[in-house]
């Protein structure tokens, strides 16, 4: 998991690896497969086919598994090399024209309850609330993307339809994931870029073993960002400590060169030799060597005599 593309990669495998128990959830679960990687071809006379693209071979596989266990409806895998960027390798799954088709179109949304082709026609099922967390997990696995959290947070959604991004907008929503909405060529995207928020998504669609390294990340992100403000805390304490030190040591000075230091009290005296015999200690420290010793803040008392007498100088 050393980058973005292999956290998502495989956070989708996790996923892929299983299908749900309960019928309801496999629909929704393949629902949401063919919005994000779904496109309808239109043959003519009312004639349609679906044809899903993914990258991801764990994804391909957890496809045919869901149309296997929801619909018997025939199917064709092909397998291809992009020509360009990557060349990595395409799996295609047609379902040609046939009657189990249009059942497919109406369980993803894409026609209304007259059979009649839309942006977005909600499942009945979304308002199960074990359904919507299938169908977002179809999403994902087809158009999902999330960063390693090593690198950044950042988690996306993509879908073409605007109806389809504010329904999947308000799901999020409805779980407490706000959010934000970008288009890019075309095509609508859905990100969060909170970690509680990602970790929650992933959780609601089951990558646990995704969750769990997200949260293994944060908390050591979290130590290190600590350990930092710490150590800066400190370095910063220390330059103050030595400038403070060395404009005390400026002043007593001034006061040795014009000669007052004999005239003042013993512990003004022992304090100010004190500072130019030790120039870098703290002001506790130097109180400890007094003799008797003497707190912190009545180190600090005396050193401000000290400093009131040299500004009178100036």
């Amino acid at each position: 998991m050393a980058d973005e593309q292999s956290f998502s990669a495989a956070a989708k495998a996790e996923l892929s690896a299983s299908v749900p128990e309960q019928p309801c959830c496999r629909r929704m679960e393949l629902a949401g497969l063919l919005r994000a990687i779904g496109r309808v071809e239109l043959h003519g006379s009312g004639r349609v086919a679906l044809s899903l693209s993914t990258d991801s071979a764990p994804v391909s596989r957890k496809v045919i598994r869901l149309l296997r266990a929801v619909s018997a409806v025939e199917y064709k895998v092909m397998v291809m090399r992009r020509r360009k960027l990557r060349k990595n390798l395409v799996y295609r799954i047609y379902i040609p024209p046939q009657p189990g088709a249009g059942e497919l179109l109406s369980l993803a949304g894409f026609i209304d309850e007259r059979g009649t082709l839309t942006e977005w026609a909600e499942p009945p099922e979304l308002a199960n609330d074990h359904c919507r967390r299938a169908y977002l997990r179809g999403t994902f696995l087809g158009s999902g993307w999330v960063a390693a959290p090593e690198k950044q947070h950042h988690l996306e959604l993509s879908t073409a339809a605007t109806e389809a991004a504010d329904a999947l907008g308000q799901m999020l929503f409805s779980y407490g994931i706000a959010a934000r909405l970008a288009v890019r060529r075309d095509v609508l995207i859905l990100y969060v870029k909170e970690a509680d928020q990602i970790i929650r998504f992933l959780g609601l669609i089951g990558a646990h073993q995704a969750l769990l390294r997200y949260e293994e990340v944060r908390v050591l992100k979290e130590m290190k960002n600590r350990v930092n403000r710490q150590v800066n805390a400190e370095l910063a304490n220390v330059a103050k400590q030595a400038d403070a030190a060395a404009r005390q040591v400026e002043a007593i000075e001034r006061l040795r060169d014009a000669g007052v230091l004999p005239s003042l009290s013993a512990p003004l005296r022992e304090l100010a030799s004190l500072r130019l015999a030790y120039p870098d200690a703290s002001l506790k420290e130097l109180g400890e060597l007094c003799r008797p010793p003497v707190s912190k803040s009545g180190a600090a008392h005396r050193m401000r005599q000290l400093m009131a007498l040299s500004d009178s100088l100036l």
